[in-house]
C-alpha cells in the first residue's frame, strides 16, 4: 500500500477549502493575492519535499487515514457483498455460487450452503435477510442462509435496499419499482405506469419529510426517476444531471442531498431543489461504488484506478486518498453503520479496512456556520476537583465542557466579539475581554451563563504616582490603551476551606443571585491580569475590578500575551518589542508584580509555552516561509539547543506542554502535530486529515484538546512516542474520573436570548458601527428578576429555619436608650408581664391607669376598681420562627410638663390589655410613645392613696376578625406543582400545624398511585437537603418497603429512573445501612433489571472499593441458578441476605484473628456493612494474587521480587534467624496448625524454633539494565517463608 498522503494532493474540490478560509480570516494582511500566491508555492515545497520526510523520520510519522486490515484471496470472482447484523458477518456471494462468510476476529468461513440470488439485503426481522433476484426472486433467509418463505407474485428484481424509516423493502427491475412487506411477504405497492423500457441498475431511497413522501430514487443509464412510493406515481425524469452514464449513487439524509457518480470521473452532490452543492473531481478512472458513513460524516468512493477517497460532503473537502495494492479495479465498496470496518472487493479478493483514529470527536461546539474555535483553557485543579474546559467558539460563544464526558455543561453568548477568556474554578466565575476593552464577569452556575458585572476601561489613563513610577517616566511613558489580553491568577493557600466553599456553590446550581461579597478571600488569592496596550500590565481584584496595580512594561509597546504559573509564583508577558519578561507574583501585597528578568529574542514570535526554567517560543516568518520553535533557558538567558531542522510548513495554531512526558507539542495550519522533547529534537509527528484551529493540555499525561472545524476534539499522544515516553506514565497519579452534571437549562431565558439575538442581528445589518457593549446580557439578566425572586425566597426561609443567618451589622454601642431597653426586658423576665403589656410611668391622674401591687411575691394586680381582664391562656404550640414586631411611635397631642416633687413615687400606673392569640408570620403592631417608660423598683413599701374617681371608659379599636389559615411556610415552594394540587385539592383543608416529617410521610403514600413520581422524589430531596426533616427514619423505612414494588422485569427507561432517584434518596438519609446494601447487592444480581451500573456507581459512592472487578462476579451467576423464577426478587433478596451475614461472621473472625496478635485488651469488633463488602474484595484480591504467585522451579538459593510491596516489612539476612541450630526432628504425631483459635485468648504471640533448613519465597532481581552493578547479598523476607522439614 502507498503512503497515504500522496494520492490526496492532486485532489481538486469545486468550493473554498477549509484551510484557505481559515487562511483568509486569520491573516492580517490586506495583499489576499501574495497570501494565496504564497500558499500555493508552499504546497508546491509540500509535495516536492513530502516524501523525504516521510523516509527520514517513518517510524515517527502516524496518519488519521484509511489503512487495509486484512487481505483475502477468493478463488471466484465476488459478484456481491454485504454486512448481515443477524449472522454479525460480512457475506460474499461468488460467481459459482459459493457463498464466505468473514467474522470479526477476522476468521474467513466458507458455508456449505449455494445460494442462485443476484444478491442480499438485510432487514429488520431479528436474524432474517432477504435474496432476490435474479429475476422474479424474492426469498426470506434465515441467520443460517437458510430458506425460510418465498414470495409468489414478485417481478423481475435487478436491485434491493432497505427502507430507514420502517421494515419494508424496496426493490427495482426492467420497468418495476415494488415496495414489499418483510413479514407478510407480500408487495404492497406495484409502479410500472411509465417506466416499461427502463432497466434500473441503481437505486437510493430518501425517507419521508414533513414536505416531501417517501422517494426513490432509480437509475437507467444517464436516466434519473424519480418515483413517489407512497402514492405509486413516477413524479419526474431527470436527463440533464449527467452527460454520460450514471455508475453509483447514494443519498445522504442527513444532510438532505443527492450523491450521484458518472463515468465523467466525477461525483456531484445535489440539493432537494436539485441546485449544484459540490462537485468532487480527483479520481483518474471511473467511480464504480459509493459509500456514505452516517458515523463519520464521510463518503468513500472506490475507482477503476484502485484507489479508495474519502471526503467531506458537508465541508466540501477531500479527506484521504488510499492506492490499493490490487491490479485489477475495486468494484465495489461498503461498510458497516457504525464505519468501524470496511470493505471493498475486486476479482482478486477482498480487503477490509478500517480507519486509525488519532483523535475522536469529544464534544460537538459548532453553532455557526464556519465559526473556529480560537480558544481551549482546561481547569488545571486535581480532583476532587472535576476537570472542565473552556472553549471561545467564533466571536462570541463561550461554552463549559466537562472533559471527562464532553457534556456541555453550559454556555454564554456575548454581543461583541471576545478576544479571550478564563474561568475561575473555584469561585465558579467566568471572566472574558472584549474587543473594545471591557472585562465581563459571569455566573457559571446557571445555564445559560448570567452577567454579573462589566468593567469599562479598566486600567487605562495617564500614569499616576500611585503607580510608583517617576514624574520622567509618566511624562515619557505612552498613556496605557485598552486591554488586549487576560489571564486569571489563582493562588490557594487554605485548599480544604475553597474546597468546601465551592461544594457550598454547587449546592446552589441553577441560582443567578451571588454575593459578590463573598468573591473576596483575604487567604486565597484571585487576581485578574491584563495585558494592554501601551506597555501596561494591570492587576484587578475578583470581586468588584478595582485596579489594584499597575506596572509598564514592553518599552511602551503592545501586550501581545500573558500567561501564568502559579505553582512557580511567577507571570510570562510578550510584547510587541520582542521580549519575554518574566514577573514575580506576590498576591498579598500591593505592589503584587516585580519584574525578575527580559529576554530579547529578535524575532516576532506567537506562542509560548514554560517547562520549568525551560521556556519554548514559536517564530513564523510568512515571506520567508520560516516557521521553527526555538528553547530558551531562563536561568542563562540563552538559546537551549540547535533550531530543528524539520518543522512545520505553515502557520503555528497552538502550543502546549505535556509535564507528565516533559515534551512540547505545536500544531499547524498544515495539518500536522509535532512533539518535540527537551532538546528540541522532533520525536513524533501526528499528520491529521484536517487543520487544528487550536490546541490545549488535557491535564494528565498525553492527552490533548483539539479544536477541529469548530467542534472540540480529544487525543492521546502518548501511545504514538516511543516506549520510554510512555513507561514514564506509569509513574504518573491518574484520579478517578469524577462525575460532572450539567446545569439544567433555564429555558426560558434560552428563549429571550435567542429573541435578542435576532433582533441584534437585524440591528447589525442596518447599523453595524453601532456600540456593541451596551447591548452585552444587562437585559437578560434584568428580565429573570421574577424567576429568581422565588428562589432567592425559599433560600432565605430555609436560612432562617435552620439558624444559619448570619446579622451584617456591628453590634451598636451601648447607651442610655440601649440600657433601658435591656432593663425593662429583664423586668418583664422578672415580673412575668405580658408581652404587649404598655408601661406607662406618668401622673396618677393619667386616665384609662390602674394600681398595680409592687409586691415581689405578690404578682397579682390589686384589687381596684375597673377589675382588669382576666388574661386567656393560649393553649396553641409556640412557633418556631420568631414573630417580627413593627413598633409605631406615636406623637402625644399634648405635652405635659413634669411635675416637681420631692415625694418619692410608691405607685406605679399600668395599663393592661387582654392578651390577644398570636398568629405566626403576622408582625404584631404595638404603639409606643416617644418618651419610652422606666421602671423603677420599689424600696419601701408605700402607704396606699386613696383611689381616685374611676375614670370615664377610653374607647376600644375594634379587634379585627383572625384570618384565615393559611399554608404552612416550607410548602409555598410546591404550590404550583400538579402533585400539590392533586395531593390537597383544597388549600384550606391544609392544617397549618403540619409538620415537614408529616408532609413527606404524606408523599410517601402518594408516590405509588400519581404519575409524576420524579417531581414527588425530587420535593422530598429538597426537604431534606433544607434541612426540615428532623425525623427521617419513617420515611427511610417506607421508601425502603417500597423499592420491591417498583421492581418488575420489564423496565421502561422513566421505571428504571425512578428506582435510581429513590436510590440516591435512600443515600442521602442513611448512608450505609444493612437494607440498602442488601437491595443494592439484589438489583446488582438481577440482570434483567439493566441498572449494573447505576448501582456499581452507588457503591462507590458509598466506599466499596473495586466493586466492578471483585464484587460483581461474585453475584453474576445467582439469578442463573435460581431453581424458582416465579419470585426472583425475593428469591435474590434471601439470598443477599443470607452471603451478607455469612460474610459479616467472617469478617469478625477475622476481627478476632486481629485482636489475638496484638497485646490490646479484647473488645467486640464492630463492623459496618461496606467495611464487611471491602474485605471481601480484599479476600477475593488476595486469592487471585496467590493463584498467580508460583514458585519457580530448580535451586531456590535466589529470591524475586513480589507481587506487592514490601518496604514497609524489614529485611533479614541470612543467618540471622539462629537456622544454623540443628537438632533432631522429635518422634511423634506434628498436627496442623489451627485455623480457628476463638477459645486461645492468652496463647503467646510467637514462639522461636530453632530451624533446620529454610525455603525461600523467591522474588526477582534487577537486571543489569536497570542496575548499575548488581549487589551480591541476596535476602529473604521472613513472614514469606517456610520450613520444608525438620533435621
Amino acid at each position: 500500500m502507498v503512503a497515504p498522503g500522496a494520492g490526496s494532493l492532486t485532489a481538486i474540490v469545486l468550493c473554498p477549502s477549509p484551510t484557505q478560509r481559515l487562511l483568509s480570516q486569520g491573516s492580517e494582511t490586506s495583499n489576499g493575492k501574495t497570501l494565496g500566491k504564497q500558499y500555493l508555492f508552499k504546497q508546491d515545497v509540500k509535495r516536492a519535499t513530502g516524501k523525504v520526510i516521510h523516509s527520514e523520520s517513518k517510524k515517527h510519522v502516524f496518519t488519521h487515514s484509511l489503512y487495509c486490515v486484512q487481505h483475502f484471496s477468493c478463488d471466484s470472482p465476488v459478484r456481491f457483498m454485504m454486512y448481515s447484523e443477524a449472522t454479525a458477518a460480512f457475506i460474499s456471494l461468488h460467481s459459482d455460487n459459493t457463498v464466505c462468510l468473514y467474522n470479526a476476529d477476522g476468521r474467513k468461513q466458507t458455508s456449505s450452503v449455494d445460494l442462485l440470488f443476484m444478491g442480499l439485503t438485510t432487514t429488520k426481522i431479528s436474524g432474517c435477510v432477504v435474496g432476490w433476484g435474479p429475476g422474479p426472486i424474492f426469498t426470506l433467509l434465515d441467520r443460517d442462509l437458510r430458506p425460510v418463505d418465498a414470495a409468489h407474485d414478485a417481478l423481475d428484481i435487478r436491485v434491493c435496499q432497505p427502507a430507514e424509516h420502517s421494515s419494508e423493502l424496496v426493490t427495482a427491475g426492467v420497468g418495476n419499482v415494488c415496495v414489499w412487506s418483510v413479514r407478510l411477504m407480500r408487495c404492497k405497492v406495484k409502479i410500472q405506469e411509465g417506466l416499461h423500457s427502463s432497466t434500473f441498475s441503481h437505486m437510493a431511497l430518501a425517507p419521508p419529510r414533513s414536505d416531501r413522501p417517501h422517494r426513490a430514487f432509480v437509475v437507467c443509464g444517464q436516466v434519473l426517476t424519480v418515483v413517489d412510493l407512497d402514492v405509486g406515481k413516477v413524479l419526474e425524469h431527470k436527463r440533464d444531471l449527467c452527460s454520460r452514464d450514471i455508475t453509483a449513487i447514494v443519498y445522504c439524509s442527513q444532510l438532505d442531498c443527492l450523491i450521484i457518480a458518472s463515468e465523467e470521473r466525477s461525483i456531484r452532490v445535489w440539493g432537494p431543489d436539485w441546485e449544484l452543492r459540490v462537485a468532487f473531481v480527483g479520481h483518474n478512472g471511473v467511480v464504480n461504488s459509493l459509500f456514505y458513513c452516517s458515523e463519520l460524516h464521510m463518503l468513500l468512493s472506490a475507482s477503476v484506478d484502485c484507489t479508495i477517497r474519502c471526503w467531506n460532503v458537508e465541508e466540501g473537502d477531500v479527506i484521504d486518498c488510499v492506492h490499493t495494492e490490487q491490479k485489477t479495479p475495486l468494484l465495489c465498496i461498503g461498510g458497516t453503520r457504525k464505519g468501524d470496518t470496511f470493505f471493498s472487493f475486486s476479482h482478486q479478493g477482498v480487503d477490509f479496512w478500517t480507519i486509525r483514529n488519532l483523535y475522536n470527536l469529544h464534544c460537538k461546539l459548532k453553532k455557526d456556520e464556519g465559526a473556529p474555535l480560537r480558544q481551549i483553557l482546561v481547569s488545571p485543579f486535581p480532583a476532587p476537583y472535576p476537570r472542565r474546559v473552556l472553549c471561545v467558539s467564533g466571536d462570541s460563544d463561550v461554552a463549559l465542557v466537562a472533559a471527562e464526558t464532553g457534556a456541555v455543561l453550559t454556555s454564554f453568548k456575548a454581543y461583541q466579539r471576545l478576544l479571550c477568556a478564563d474561568y475561575c474554578l473555584h469561585k465558579e466565575i467566568l471572566l472574558a475581554l472584549t474587543e473594545a476593552g471591557t472585562v465581563i464577569q459571569a455566573n457559571t452556575l446557571t445555564n445559560p451563563i448570567t452577567l454579573m458585572q462589566e468593567w469599562k476601561g479598566r486600567g487605562q489613563g495617564p500614569w499616576q504616582q500611585r503607580d510608583h513610577v517617576t514624574r520622567n517616566d509618566a511624562q515619557n511613558l505612552p498613556i496605557p490603551g485598552p486591554p488586549c489580553c487576560l489571564v486569571l491568577y489563582s493562588y490557594v493557600a487554605e485548599i480544604q476551606t475553597a474546597l468546601e466553599e465551592w461544594r457550598s456553590l454547587q449546592d446552589r446550581r441553577g441560582c443567578s443571585h451571588r454575593n459578590k461579597a463573598a468573591l473576596h478571600d483575604a487567604k486565597n488569592r484571585f487576581l485578574i491580569i491584563l495585558g494592554q496596550n501601551g506597555g501596561c500590565v494591570s492587576v484587578l481584584t475578583l470581586d468588584n475590578g478595582k485596579v489594584l496595580y499597575r506596572a509598564p512594561a514592553h518599552s511602551g509597546q503592545k501586550v501581545t500575551t500573558v500567561q501564568v504559573y502559579p505553582e512557580n509564583g511567577c507571570l510570562l508577558s510578550t510584547g510587541e518589542d520582542l521580549t519575554v519578561v518574566v514577573w514575580k507574583v506576590s498576591p498579598y501585597i500591593q505592589e503584587c508584580l516585580s519584574q525578575q528578568l527580559s529576554l530579547h529574542c529578535g524575532q516576532p514570535h506567537v506562542y509560548l509555552a514554560a517547562l520549568g526554567p525551560q521556556l519554548a517560543l514559536t517564530f513564523q516568518d510568512p515571506n520567508s516561509g520560516i516557521y521553527s520553535l526555538m528553547h530558551f533557558n531562563l536561568f542563562n538567558q540563552s538559546p537551549a539547543g540547535q533550531p530543528p531542522r524539520d518543522g512545520h510548513l505553515d502557520h503555528f495554531t497552538g502550543l502546549c506542554v505535556c509535564p507528565d512526558l516533559d515534551v512540547f507539542v505545536s500544531s499547524s495550519l498544515d495539518g500536522t502535530v509535532h512533539i518535540w522533547n527537551e532538546e528540541n529534537h522532533l520525536i513524533g509527528t501526528l499528520q491529521l486529515n484536517t487543520v487544528p484551529e487550536c490546541l490545549a493540555y488535557g491535564g494528565f499525561g498525553g492527552e490533548l484538546f483539539l479544536g477541529i472545524r469548530g467542534d472540540l476534539y480529544r487525543m492521546n499522544c502518548a501511545q504514538f512516542l516511543p516506549y520510554k515516553y510512555q513507561q514514564m506514565l506509569l509513574y504518573a497519579y491518574c484520579a478517578e474520573p469524577l462525575p460532572d452534571m450539567p446545569i439544567i437549562e433555564n429555558k426560558e431565558m434560552c428563549v429571550r436570548r435567542k429573541t435578542s439575538d435576532t433582533a441584534v442581528n437585524k440591528e447589525e445589518e442596518s447599523e453595524m458601527e453601532t456600540d456593541a457593549t451596551d447591548q452585552l446580557l444587562t437585559e437578560a439578566m434584568w428580565r429573570q428578576k421574577e424567576y429568581e425572586s422565588l428562589l432567592i425566597s425559599n433560600m432565605d426561609l430555609s436560612a432562617l429555619l435552620q439558624g444559619t443567618v448570619k446579622c451584617k451589622k456591628v453590634k451598636p454601642l451601648s447607651t442610655k436608650q440601649t440600657k433601658k431597653e435591656a432593663f425593662d426586658h429583664y423586668m418583664k423576665i422578672l415580673y412575668g408581664l405580658p408581652p404587649n403589656i404598655k408601661i406607662d410611668l406618668e401622673d396618677s391622674f393619667e386616665p384609662d391607669t390602674f394600681s398595680f401591687c409592687p409586691k415581689p411575691s405578690n404578682k397579682k394586680p390589686c384589687k381596684t376598681p375597673p377589675p382588669p381582664p382576666p388574661l386567656k391562656e393560649d393553649v396553641r404550640p409556640e412557633p418556631k420562627l420568631i414573630t417580627p414586631v413593627i413598633v409605631k411611635k406615636k406623637k402625644r397631642q399634648e405635652e405635659k410638663a413634669p411635675v416637681p416633687s420631692s415625694k418619692p413615687k410608691t405607685v406605679k400606673k399600668v395599663k393592661t390589655r387582654p392578651v390577644e392569640r398570636v398568629i405566626p408570620k403576622k408582625p404584631i403592631v404595638v404603639e409606643e410613645d416617644e418618651a419610652p417608660p422606666e421602671i423603677i423598683p420599689p424600696i419601701e413599701e408605700p402607704k396606699p392613696k386613696p383611689a381616685p374617681p374611676p375614670p370615664p371608659p377610653r374607647p376600644r379599636t375594634p379587634t379585627p376578625c383572625p384570618p384565615s389559615p393559611e399554608v404552612p411556610t416550607f410548602l409555598k415552594q410546591f404550590a404550583d406543582a400538579d402533585w400539590f394540587r392533586d395531593l390537597f385539592p383544597d388549600k384550606k383543608s391544609i392544617p397549618s400545624t403540619l409538620s415537614p416529617e408529616e408532609f413527606s410521610l404524606q408523599l410517601l403514600g402518594h408516590l405509588n398511585s400519581t404519575a409524576s413520581k420524579m417531581k414527588i422524589l425530587a420535593a422530598l430531596q429538597t426537604l431534606r437537603s433544607q434541612g426540615l426533616l428532623q425525623n427521617t427514619d419513617k420515611l427511610y423505612q417506607g421508601l425502603i418497603d417500597l423499592v420491591p414494588k417498583f421492581v418488575r422485569p420489564k423496565m421502561s427507561p422513566l421505571e428504571r429512573s425512578v428506582l435510581v432517584e429513590m436510590l440516591n434518596l435512600l443515600m442521602r438519609l442513611k448512608s450505609a445501612s444493612y437494607d440498602l446494601v442488601k437491595k443494592l447487592l439484589t438489583l446488582l444480581a438481577f440482570k434483567k433489571l439493566g441498572l449494573r451500573e447505576p448501582v456499581l456507581r452507588m457503591l462507590t459512592i458509598l466506599g466499596v472499593d473495586e466493586a466492578e472487578q471483585w464484587l460483581q462476579p461474585e453475584l453474576e451467576s445467582w439469578e442463573s441458578e435460581l431453581q424458582d423464577q416465579r419470585n426472583i426478587w425475593k428469591n435474590l433478596h434471601d439470598r443477599a441476605d443470607s452471603w451478607l451475614e455469612l460474610w459479616i461472621s467472617k469478617y469478625k473472625d477475622h476481627k478476632r484473628y486481629l485482636y489475638l496478635g496484638s497485646t490490646e485488651s479484647w473488645n467486640p469488633p464492630s463492623c459496618s456493612v461496606v467495611d464487611v463488602l471491602n474485605y471481601f474484595c480484599f479476600v477475593q484480591k488476595e486469592e487471585y494474587r496467590k493463584a498467580r504467585c508460583v514458585a519457580p522451579s530448580g535451586r531456590k538459593n535466589t529470591v524475586l521480587l513480589p507481587l506487592y510491596d514490601c518496604s514497609s516489612q524489614p529485611i533479614i539476612r541470612l543467618g540471622e534467624t539462629y537456622s544454623m541450630a540443628r537438632i533432631r526432628r522429635p518422634p511423634g504425631i506434628i498436627l496442623p496448625p489451627l485455623r480457628n483459635r476463638p477459645f486461645l485468648m492468652r496463647f503467646p504471640n510467637f514462639i522461636s524454633l530453632p530451624l533446620s533448613r529454610v525455603t525461600l519465597c523467591p522474588f526477582r532481581t534487577y537486571s543489569d539494565e536497570d542496575w548499575l552493578k548488581t549487589s551480591t547479598r541476596r535476602y529473604f523476607i521472613q513472614q514469606q517463608s517456610y520450613v520444608e522439614y525438620y533435621r
